[in-house]
């Protein structure tokens, strides 16, 4: 719920604690709007992350790793090449799954287009028929032979605004954990950093506007200080790569899970993988764009090593459930899905998607003519010219739950190590490499299987490296299939 016109633009106001001698914030006193807009930052999907950081705001565009180069190979990829052109949107516009709490909210960084629901243009006629087909993506085929673009309104009442209740108050570290007010965590932050001479310590009143808490969500991307960073560097204090990475699957050992196969094409003298060849690969790697942050963190078990991002999401684990809207709100964060129809078949990894209610679709008419309609989550019929029928949600991809894809075939697709997906036919040699003096005796290719290990190692490389596929997949160079280079 933002201002617009001349009325002035929503801002969220809290207190800083300041240490004046290294000029750091130790922690913020804030209130329900800023804790919501943090928890909120879980709900995003990593399509909507890339999207935002890249927008100047106060402090200028950020890079994300390899995500970043992901989401601007699908800005520039041809929707020739997508399954349909729905798909590109999927991308590049992905739904959030908490969008109707985040949608309430006093300020919400989320810019993506609400979510419209279209039934039949002939909606008078099919209610006559058993269901009604509807479709969040417009211009769909309905059964009838028409079109589902009339846009239909959800009479749905979500009483709740946001995510913690009204009047709770939190303290938020530098590294954006979010604790319950009290008198000896604030002791204890300032003890843990070693200061005991309370002078050096100062207070600063702020107002938050939609700007700083987008460049607050660069910052939590890629520093360990954010609330520093945005509120008194005005920059962020970029944390470095740890180099390779390996992810040991853990409690997901079990899980039953697709794997697919890619050629890789990589330097034998130091490892660096310069592309994988795969449409099923692609396909993965693109979805992890719908992959809300919350999701991320979770698949990685808390360990993404993305900024303060870890710190955050195991923080809102350990809030009691009783500062939070309701007790099933909580848990729905902790373990969050896709947002609905946004899941592939053969999914590399352990992800699941919101279940979207059951809607029933009510229209009203007088004399042949269509006079109101709307959908609810609730049957009911209170006089003759009023009908109730179930709503039949069409899949924006496939009809077949098997064969839900994002790219057409038989287009061969390439991926480079900071992950461009792009057609193979438009990826020259040359532009494999920086190296321009690249040596191709040194090139080998292989066959590797991307399983659920292998699948964790790039979705973590993504965020944190920009040679994703080199660091999320060195430990299969040298223990793989070979095939002959030509």
């Amino acid at each position: 719920m933002e201002a617009s016109g001349n009325v002035e633009p929503v801002q969220l106001s809290m207190k800083l604690t300041v240490h004046k001698d290294t000029n750091k914030v130790l922690f913020a006193e804030v209130g329900k709007d800023f804790a919501d807009v943090l928890i909120s930052f879980l709900t995003l999907p990593l399509g909507t992350i890339a999207r935002l950081v890249a927008k100047e705001g106060d402090m200028g565009p950020v890079k994300i790793a390899s995500l970043s180069s992901l989401y601007e190979s699908v800005v520039n990829l041809g929707d020739e090449y997508m399954f349909i052109d729905t798909c590109k949107e999927m991308l590049l516009q992905p739904r959030n799954p908490m969008e109707d709490y985040c949608r309430r909210m006093k300020l919400n960084v989320d810019d993506t287009e609400p979510t419209k629901y279209y039934v039949c243009n002939n909606l008078l006629d099919c209610v006559l028929e058993t269901n009604v087909m509807c479709s969040t993506f417009k211009n769909y085929d309905c059964d009838c032979g028409s079109y589902l673009e009339k846009q239909i309104s959800r009479n749905t009442f979500i009483p709740l605004v946001g995510f913690v209740k009204n009047k709770s108050c939190f303290i938020v570290t530098d590294d954006l954990c979010v604790l319950p007010m009290s008198l000896d965590t604030m002791v204890s932050i300032v003890k843990k950093m070693g200061i005991e001479d309370m002078s050096t310590l100062k207070e600063i009143l702020v107002n938050v506007t939609k700007n700083q808490l987008i460049d607050l969500l660069k910052c939590s991307l890629v520093s360990k200080t954010p609330l520093t960073d945005v509120f008194l560097r005005k920059k962020p204090c970029i944390q470095k790569s740890d180099g390779n990475i390996v992810y040991v699957c853990g409690d997901f050992i079990d899980e039953q899970c697709a794997s697919v196969n890619v050629k890789i094409m990589y330097q034998k003298s130091d490892g660096k993988i310069l592309c994988a060849q795969g449409k099923d690969f692609a396909n993965f790697l693109l979805s992890i764009l719908t992959f809300p942050l919350g999701v991320v963190v979770r698949l990685l078990q808390g360990n993404s090593s993305v900024g303060s991002v870890d710190g955050l999401y195991n923080s809102v684990v350990h809030l009691n459930e009783d500062l939070f809207n309701t007790k099933e709100l909580k848990a729905k964060l902790v373990d969050l899905g896709l947002a609905p129809q946004f899941k592939l078949s053969n999914q590399v990894l352990p992800i699941s998607e919101v279940v979207a209610p059951t809607y029933y679709c009510v229209t009203k008419s007088s004399k042949s003519k269509l006079t109101d309609f709307y959908l609810t989550e609730y049957r009911s019929v209170v006089d003759p010219s009023t009908k109730c029928k179930t709503v039949v949600m069409d899949d924006p991809i496939s009809e077949n739950e098997s064969s839900k894809v994002l790219l057409r075939g038989p287009t061969v697709f390439a991926v480079t190590d900071n992950l461009v997906v792009s057609p193979i036919s438009s990826m020259p040699l040359l532009s494999l490499s920086n190296n321009t003096n690249i040596n191709l005796g040194d090139i080998d290719v292989k066959v590797v299987s991307i399983g659920l290990n292998e699948g964790l190692s790039i979705l973590k490389a993504s965020l944190t490296s920009s040679s994703a596929l080199t660091n999320g997949l060195a430990h299969l160079v040298t223990n793989v299939k070979s095939e002959d280079y030509v």
